[in-house]
This record gives structure tokens, sequence and C-alpha cells, in this order.
């Protein structure tokens, strides 16, 4: 089957129904042309956002973090923790001897109730460092 594009300029190709989406588009050239720049901005579009959810999925996939056994480092990586409050939490961690819970962490400053509850999730409290684990390694 061949078309001419001369065909096209007065209607349909012959042999196509009226009705069919070739038919209707086939008179119109500036509004196909729109058609399939929009198709492909669309397929574009979709190809970058499902290649940024493929890239998002091992990054919720992680294992929780152990507060009490967490690198100042690794505590930066959560929501809500920055460089100071990731070593306020090494630091009351050490004080204390570890976290029982998480009520705890709140003792550290610029951890309020939220931040706690939006970290739940995405952490765990592993058995305390023994301090005398520490001096022995001295």
């Amino acid at each position: 089957m061949s078309i001419s594009i001369h065909g096209m300029s007065g209607g349909p190709p012959a042999g196509l129904p009226t009705g069919s989406p070739v038919g209707s588009l086939a008179g119109r050239a500036p509004r196909s042309r729109r058609a399939v720049r929009n198709v492909f901005a669309f397929l574009l579009l979709s190809q970058l956002l499902l290649a940024g959810a493929v890239q998002a999925a091992p990054e919720t996939a992680r294992a929780p973090l152990d507060l009490n056994r967490a690198t100042a480092d690794q505590l930066e990586a959560l929501p809500g923790i920055g460089a100071v409050k990731a070593a306020a939490i090494v630091a009351v961690r050490d004080a204390q001897g570890g976290f029982q819970s998480m009520e705890e962490l709140e003792a550290v400053h610029g951890i309020g109730p939220a931040l706690v509850e939006k970290l739940r999730p995405l952490v765990v409290l592993g058995t305390k460092q023994a301090k005398s684990a520490k001096t022995a390694l001295k």
C-alpha cells in the first residue's frame, strides 16, 4: 500500500474510512505534527520519571539504621538530620551509653516529637554499646 503525500492535502487518502484515526488526521498536517510532538514529549517524560523511580528504589529498600551503632555520617543521611544534629546525637548517645527508647532521642537539642515520629520507621535501637568495650581497646 502506498500513500501519496499530495493526496493528503485535500482529505484522507483513498481507501481509508473517514472515521478512522488516520483518516481524520490526514488532512491536518500541523495538528498531526503537534500530536506527534506531544506523544514524543509524553514518552520522554515518562521515561525520565521511571528512571528516577528506579534510582530511588534502592534508597527506600535499605535496612533501618541502628541509632546505637551509626556513625555521624550515616545519621546525616536521615531526613531532618544535618551535621550538627548528627554530632549531637552521637554525643548524647556516648554520654548515656546508648538509647533504650526512641523518646530518649528527644533529649538531643533540636529534635522534637515530630522528628522522632518521622525517623521511627527509618531507625532501630540495637543493643547498647558497652563502655567497657571502649576502654578495653585503649
